[in-house]
């Protein structure tokens, strides 16, 4: 009879439906993390494990693993890989059992944005070990500044990714809504259909082209594909083009956001005004 207060493997899977829509264009996601993020979820429920306790785990999980990546010792770094995946895992399992128990509160989800520090830092700590680590470089020396030089441009990889994210906060927060309005989009909608809608239409576009390109878009932006590229970027000895890569990729992405945003603000100053 006690059993019966545990959720199935199935219903676990089933609070998680309104976004597998979205999941279905990130194949690490859907075919690897989320798998096992539920069948860890169902094991973490029956010891006796909440939500907030999952939160606390992965933040210190998170720290294990930057000690590991900051270390000269080359051999740490797949540890720190290895941890900073199973840091992944364990902020898919922190949702799933509140989602599952019923336990969703704001000092869980307090927790769980928190634990954000961890991408924050990413690409700073993959210029730390650019710079530990020279023989994982493609190009020791660039313009004469030696590996210090990959330790500058993962520090601003670092700060294009967080000003993008701030850019993107700021415009949800001063503008989306009077966006959608004008746009014709109900803001009575419950949560999760919500969800669904805005998931659904980041991939819903009339050419495939150029659905190709969101679907390449979003799967960038995703740390699951950060730490698949970085393990090819250690075993190829490339990490230093990875963190080039992921430069011009949030500081276009910044801009153009900017540009972006900026005209939307505009159309939407216009239209009140014409009212």
């Amino acid at each position: 009879m006690t059993a019966n207060i545990y959720p199935t493997l199935r219903e676990i899977r089933d609070t998680h439906a309104w976004k597998r829509e979205y999941e279905r264009y990130l194949p690490l996601s859907r075919f690897v993390f989320r798998p096992m993020g539920f069948l860890l979820t169902w094991l973490a429920i029956r010891i006796g494990l909440t939500s907030e306790t999952v939160s606390w785990l992965s933040g210190i999980i998170g720290v294990i693993a930057y000690l590991c990546m900051v270390s000269s010792r080359e051999h740490l770094l797949l540890i720190g890989i290895a941890l900073l995946c199973f840091f992944n895992l364990l902020d898919c399992v922190d949702g799933s059992i509140a989602r599952s128990m019923k336990t969703e509160n704001p000092y869980g989800r307090f927790l769980d944005s928190i634990m954000y520090w961890i991408d924050m830092g990413f690409w700073a700590l993959v210029g730390i070990m650019a710079y530990q680590h020279s023989n994982l470089l493609y190009c020791i020396d660039p313009l004469g500044y030696g590996p210090v030089f990959w330790l500058a441009v993962g520090g601003l990889t670092s700060y294009f990714f967080i000003l993008l994210g701030f850019i993107e906060g700021t415009f949800d927060q001063c503008i989306r809504n009077e966006w959608d309005g004008i746009r014709g989009k109900s803001d009575t909608n419950l949560e999760n259909k919500q969800k669904t809608e805005n998931v659904e239409q980041a991939f819903r576009r009339e050419t495939p082209p150029f659905s190709i390109v969101r679907v390449i878009y979003h799967n960038m932006k995703v740390r699951e594909t950060h730490y698949f590229l970085l393990i090819l970027a250690y075993w190829s000895k490339i990490v230093d083009l990875l963190l080039i890569g992921y430069l011009f990729y949030y500081f276009t992405h910044t801009i153009l956001l900017i540009i972006i945003y900026s005209v939307r603000g505009r159309q939407l100053l216009s239209y009140k005004y014409k009212r």
